[in-house]
């Protein structure tokens, strides 16, 4: 009997319980008894430590076809009734614990509701493109300036797509250019801005977009045909079927122009990217079109300015293609256009993820991540709760096998009770994601699916992830309650085994490590995003209001009229200041090119952005100054070759206010007449560059298209009223089209903005479901513990004894699970932190705080469990057996 008892109070039978579990009854009893006499011999000679070690292992070795072979495997069908029986006991059982049942149902809703929203935003994103004909041998073409400090890679040299097609045609089959534009678009008094695509006829073969009306393979065959998308003639036409109608389009080289409907795209799916990048375009010209707009050749070598994208053939290697653009490249290209110029290529299946620095991909993962843990801190609160409240079952177990139920057909019973929970947590959860997907899709910036629009795929991913959750969720209970022997069951009484106290504490710790990491990471996140909206930029980007909607008529005319809207802009009360520009600090820049002082070697010349504006583009921005003029004096004729650089430039160019400077295949030599202190004119990702401002009347490339107007402090919405109600004066026939910097600041950062959105809000949902979880642990911990308190009481402790001696244990596990949090989240959010030239500093209180909340919640939630159990009279906690 002693020896029996020393076994069971040292030996880990949880061990034993799993060798039982898969071993042949009648094979067990002797297995079992030669391992517990090894495990006497171990400890003996090894001590307990070894001795347990070596017994898992032997355990372990056991686990092999030879024994599980020996299994007599039979079906045992369940009849009808018994499963009748078995779901009027889960009903019951779930009316006796109403509170119970009901945390465990609305963790699970939680878990699966988020993790559902997430999985669909997923899904979406990973099949972006992949309704593209042949989508695996799509490539977008990109250029790589050797030399070129701030080169502009999207863009390729406009033949070389057409070229590479024609002469290599085992290696490509098909190609397409284009070069987008924002255009106004007129149908009687409809007016509105349309972000467009002028390119090759071969758009709608390359990428196989379906029409619903017009041909295919003519649409953009003729001079000023248009192919629009179903929205866009509705937003016109109030219909679809619109071949042969005609639309007036506000062109920058020839005024307004007649334009002919050739062909009617199906709106575009909410995972298609209309140009292959982040933009909606809607509208699509032939490529004849350029003379109305930007006037180049598209045949031309005059540099690297249209976004191109080429159709392998099946049999075709990405190195091959390589090789025939560096070939083609030598043969053909003038020596100013090939000179450090290397081409690469990137597939278009999965561009959207990989592009800018992989954010898409890094705001994926992290979702991904942040959905598994929290459906995990759901399935972990099952498993406490369950256990925790285990005991009013234990009764019915006894009871049933004592009349010949068999193990089996408990668990089979507790694990059906978890599908069936988890089935009404799934049900709830897809009405839950419909309450919430507009709102989840703010976050994530995209619209996502009703449920009613889920394909077949998605219904079978989710019964998979139910069923998966279920098992996962009742499987331990299922085990741990069947494992009881009759006599233990019928009496009611809890195992104390350290094994189980040991699973429910390490539980609980993972719940507080993960709600802790994902706290301080939001908690970091939301600095950084407020670090990059609020920092210096080195100009003023309050009160500073933008249009896009400026009619792009660059001739001398255009020029003027502009000229004439400024005077009348500028007459605006609440206006401060009005500046016309191709660029404002957005990041975004047209014109990249190699600048050298003149008398240098071209060689010598170093790549940066060309931005143009007009010389009351400071007062509108106010930034410093360092040397010189921003241009001519308002009143004095602006100088077509005035040039001003930042200072980053004019240390890479080693010039002064009055030296020259060339770019490169120019002839043309510019004046510099000011230099201008470092501002951000890109994103905090990268660190400020050099960079010059030519006027908007410059020798080049004469052209605007954003007006900024500086504000008066005072009511914005009514400066707004009163900007707009100018401008339907001064341009009756184009809409009003603004945001205020800030908001164009923000697209920059709409990743990151995604993400501490998403944090947050998992968040606050994390640490609501470890709340149900130690509202389980504490139930558990109580139950365990009823009789220990009614002694204690009896022996004279107080109530506030008592509910330290509950929470105790909490405050351990949280102490242990933020020692292990702060160096694991300090270390994945300084590789995210490294990815920006500009960041904050990391601080103790990010790391410390989150476990302040957690631990202070926490507290809260224990104390209100163990409070009953505190007051309660000792004399009925000392009946309790």
């Amino acid at each position: 009997m002693s020896n029996d008892t020393e076994h069971t109070t040292s030996t880990p039978t949880a061990w034993l319980r799993v060798l039982e579990w898969f071993c042949p009854a009648y094979l067990y009893e002797g297995i079992e008894g030669d391992l517990l006499e090894q495990y006497d011999e171990d400890r003996a000679a090894v001590g307990n430590k070894t001795a347990n070690r070596r017994l898992r292992w032997n355990v372990i070795r056991f686990f092999r076809p030879g024994i599980l072979l020996r299994n007599r495997f039979s079906i045992r069908l369940i009849k009808g009734y018994m499963l009748l029986n078995y779901f009027k006991i889960m009903i019951r059982s779930m009316a006796k614990r109403k509170v119970y049942s009901a945390i465990n149902i609305f963790g699970l809703t939680m878990g699966i509701s988020f993790a559902l929203l997430i999985g669909i935003f997923i899904a979406g994103e990973l099949q972006t493109n992949q309704q593209l004909t042949s989508v695996d041998r799509l490539y977008l073409m990109r250029s790589n300036n050797l030399e070129a400090a701030n080169q502009v890679p999207l863009f390729s040299p406009s033949p070389l797509a057409r070229l590479i097609k024609e002469e290599y045609p085992t290696l490509v089959e098909n190609f397409y250019r284009c070069s987008d534009r924002n255009i106004t678009i007129s149908k009687d008094d409809k007016h509105f801005r349309v972000q467009s695509l002028i390119g090759d006829s071969t758009f709608l073969s390359m990428f196989g977009f379906p029409l619903l009306h017009g041909n295919v393979g003519t649409a953009l065959n003729e001079p000023r045909s248009i192919v629009v998308t179903a929205k866009i003639a509705r937003q016109y036409f109030d219909r679809t079927d619109v071949v042969g109608e005609m639309l007036t389009l506000a062109t920058e080289k020839n005024g307004n122009q007649q334009y002919t409907v050739t062909g009617v795209l199906e709106d575009w799916k909410p995972n298609t990217v209309t140009n292959l990048r982040d933009m909606n375009a809607q509208v699509f010209l032939p490529i004849h079109s350029l003379k109305d707009f930007n006037g180049f050749d598209p045949e031309a070598w005059t540099g690297v300015q249209m976004i191109s994208y080429i159709r392998k053939t099946p049999v075709a290697s990405e190195d091959a293609i390589i090789e025939a653009f560096t070939s083609l490249l030598k043969n053909k290209a003038p020596a100013n256009v090939q000179s450090n110029l290397k081409m690469a290529i990137d597939g278009l299946d999965d561009y959207h993820l990989v592009s800018d620095n992989g954010l898409k991909k890094k705001l994926v993962m992290t979702l991904s991540i942040i959905a598994i843990f929290i459906l995990l801190l759901a399935v972990i609160n099952f498993i406490n709760i369950t256990i925790g409240n285990s005991n009013v079952r234990l009764k019915e177990i006894g009871v049933r096998k004592a009349i010949g139920g068999i193990r089996e057909q408990v668990t089979t019973q507790f694990l059906s009770e978890s599908l069936v929970m988890t089935f009404v947590a799934t049900a709830l959860s897809l009405g839950l994601y419909e309450l919430l997907r507009t709102y989840a899709g703010n976050i994530v910036g995209t619209s996502l699916l009703s449920v009613i629009e889920f394909p077949v795929s998605y219904w079978l991913f989710i019964g998979v992830v139910m069923l998966a959750t279920g098992i996962a969720a009742g499987i331990y209970p299922a085990f741990f309650l069947a494992s009881y022997k009759t006599l233990e069951s019928l009496k009611g009484k809890l195992k104390a085994g350290k094994g189980n106290i040991a699973l429910s504490r390490s539980l609980i710790s993972i719940q507080f490590l993960l709600a802790i990491g994902v706290f301080t990471a939001a908690i970091i996140i939301t600095q950084q995003v407020s670090y990059f909206l609020e920092k210096d930029l080195g100009y003023d980007k309050s009160m500073v209001l933008t249009v896009s909607s400026v009619p792009r008529d660059w001739t001398p005319e255009g020029f003027n009229r502009m000229d004439a809207a400024k005077l009348q802009f500028q007459q605006v009360p609440s206006v401060q200041s009005v500046s016309l520009s191709w660029d404002i600090p957005n990041g975004n820049f047209g014109v990249v090119a190699e600048l050298y002082r003149q008398g240098k070697q071209p060689e010598e010349g170093v790549g940066m952005p060309i931005l143009m504006a007009d010389e009351d583009y400071r007062d509108t921005y106010q930034f410093n100054m360092l040397a010189g003029t921003f241009f001519q004096p308002k009143g004095q004729v602006q100088q077509p070759d005035d040039m001003v650089i930042n200072e980053s430039a004019q240390k890479a160019l080693q010039v002064q206010v009055g030296d020259k400077v060339q770019l490169k295949g120019v002839p043309i030599a510019f004046r510099v007449v000011g230099v201008m202190k470092d501002f951000n004119f890109f994103s905090l990702h990268q660190q400020v560059k050099p960079l010059v401002f030519m006027n908007t009347r410059n020798n080049l490339f004469p052209a605007f298209r954003y007006f900024s107007f500086r504000l008066q402090p005072g009511n914005i919405a009514q400066s707004v009223e009163d900007v707009e109600q100018r401008w339907k004066e001064v341009f009756p026939n184009d809409p009003f089209e603004y945001a205020f910097m800030d908001q164009n600041l923000e697209k920059l950062y709409k990743t990151e903005i995604q993400m501490k959105k998403a944090a947050g809000f998992a968040t606050v949902l994390m640490l609501l479901i470890v709340l149900l979880g130690v509202l389980g642990l504490a139930s558990q911990s109580v139950t365990r513990r009823t009789r220990e308190i009614g002694i204690r009481k009896v022996l004279g402790a107080s109530v506030s004894n008592v509910l330290v001696l509950i929470a105790r244990e909490f405050i351990w596990l949280i102490t242990v699970a933020l020692l292990v949090a702060i160096p694991l989240t300090y270390y994945f959010v300084e590789q995210w932190l490294s990815a920006f030239a500009y960041r904050i500093d990391l601080q103790w209180w990010m790391f410390v705080l989150p476990g302040i909340l957690v631990f202070t919640i926490v507290l809260l939630v224990v104390s209100g469990q163990s409070l009953k159990a505190a007051l309660s009279n000792p004399v009925e906690s000392l009946r309790i057996e």
